[in-house]
């Protein structure tokens, strides 16, 4: 009965009904579950956790590399020149065909770790009633009808129906795009809407922007709309890329060319005197010849050189032939966030009276200046003189602006986008932001 409870509500139906049905479908209550309860939920349902795909082993991987009509083809040359004692074509072959196949191996080796990046957006820990105490449990540990509640910096664990909130809104540009946090409510909604229109939801994997708020579990999981993302990316169908097709189309035209030429050939080298095995040879020679044997690596190094330069750009390459679908193609249809721009919010310049001052630096790291209209670095004694304007842009929001960890590459914002520039612009002032809270306690 949970999992039917599990799948008539889900994020598509939760939003329409309130949240006071939404307990009763689940067979929860404000005051959570109990821990017995929830064991049982936790054995019918499983534990809520992105169920990563397993890979193919490494054998798999390489083998899969021998699909290239092309490779096929270096590869039997070299297996009939090695039968026919030409040990020196042969062992030419063998090495372009090796070098080729561990090439787009070890690029599809080194991207493999792709999916389980979506891991890393699930926070570890969550705040949940259990017998009617707020206790903290792992995330894995969560189950459909519980109790969380949600405050500001905190990554959501699972999908949530919000029961109750106070001024919270999320950052879901991770799930929808959108850069602006989204305003949350707890009321239903009459219509059926698109995902990010859903605004008595938050999901796993998104994070809490302002306020805070209370809500009943409706998905874990695979059954989050994390989970079907994750589910899509793994389920994709692999297919030949427009360069393999055409590389297949070259191989399989010159096969059925080197093999017409080496039927009207053979016979001629046989009454040539050649014998048997010398017209044999002769023909495996004369077909080695045409075929294209550099043109491969020739491709493959072109296409790794470009997938470095993705790679230093922090753009992972999947497949080296994915290299040159994205350079064929001409229009790109995507969101901007995450994509084209980082989600950051910079304050690059202040109107203080009827002065405009530029600020530079880029994204949350305090390394920039407030700059006079020359371009140079504001003195001190007017920059002290603007003080109060940055302090109270800084202490009227809630954002948290900290420095790089583990799970981080560079300074980032918990809270706010908008609010977490100001923060930012207050510490490129000089300002010391954390020392005046601590001697300023918010009452």
């Amino acid at each position: 009965m949970i999992i039917h409870s599990m799948k008539a509500v889900g994020t598509e139906h939760a939003y329409l009904q309130p949240p006071e049905e939404v307990l009763e479908i689940l067979q929860s209550t404000p005051d959570g579950l109990t821990s017995q309860d929830a064991a049982q939920r936790l054995t019918a349902n499983g534990p809520n956790a992105l169920t990563i795909a397993s890979t193919d082993p490494a054998w798999r991987k390489y083998l899969r590399q021998y699909r290239d009509l092309m490779i096929v083809l270096l590869s039997a040359s070299a297996g009939l020149s090695l039968y026919l004692g030409d040990v020196r074509t042969a062992v030419v072959l063998i090495c372009i065909v090796l070098f080729n196949t561990t090439l787009g191996f070890m690029q599809e080796f080194k991207a493999e770790k792709i999916m389980q990046a979506l891991e890393k957006l699930v926070k570890p820990h969550a705040e949940v009633f259990r017998d009617g105490k707020l206790e903290e449990v792992e995330s894995s540990q969560l189950v459909v009808g519980d109790i969380i509640r949600i405050t500001e910096g905190d990554s959501i664990p699972a999908d949530l129906r919000l029961i109750t909130e106070m001024e919270l809104s999320t950052n879901d540009f991770a799930l929808t795009g959108e850069s602006n946090p989204s305003r949350k409510f707890t009321h239903a909604i009459r219509s059926e809407v698109e995902l990010g229109s859903r605004q008595n939801l938050v999901f796993m994997g998104t994070t809490v922007a302002t306020g805070e708020g209370v809500g009943v579990v409706i998905g874990t999981g695979m059954h989050t709309e994390l989970g079907r993302i994750a589910n899509l990316s793994q389920s994709a169908k692999r297919e030949l890329s427009p360069l393999q097709r055409e590389m297949n189309n070259i191989a399989g035209r010159v096969t059925i060319g080197v093999g017409l030429l080496c039927i009207v050939l053979l016979p001629l080298a046989i009454r040539a005197d050649l014998g048997l095995k010398g017209a044999f040879l002769f023909a495996i020679g004369f077909a080695s010849s045409l075929i294209p044997q550099g043109l491969p690596a020739e491709v493959n190094t072109a296409l790794a050189q470009a997938a470095g330069k993705l790679a230093r750009a922090k753009a992972l390459v999947k497949t080296l032939s994915a290299v040159e679908t994205l350079g064929a193609t001409h229009i790109i249809c995507t969101d901007k966030t995450g994509t084209l721009t980082k989600n950051q919010m910079t304050v690059e310049e202040v109107l203080i009276g009827t002065k405009s001052y530029d600020v530079s630096g880029v994204g949350y790291e305090a390394s920039g200046y407030i700059l006079s209209a020359h371009g140079h670095k504001l003195p001190d004694k007017e920059l002290r003189a603007q003080e109060q304007f940055y302090l109270c842009g800084a202490l009227a929001s809630n954002a948290k602006v900290l420095p790089p960890d583990s799970e981080h590459q560079g300074w980032y914002c918990l809270g706010d986008p908008t609010e977490g520039a100001l923060v930012t612009l207050a510490h490129k002032a000089g300002i010391d932001i954390d020392a005046i809270e601590k001697s300023h306690p918010e009452l």
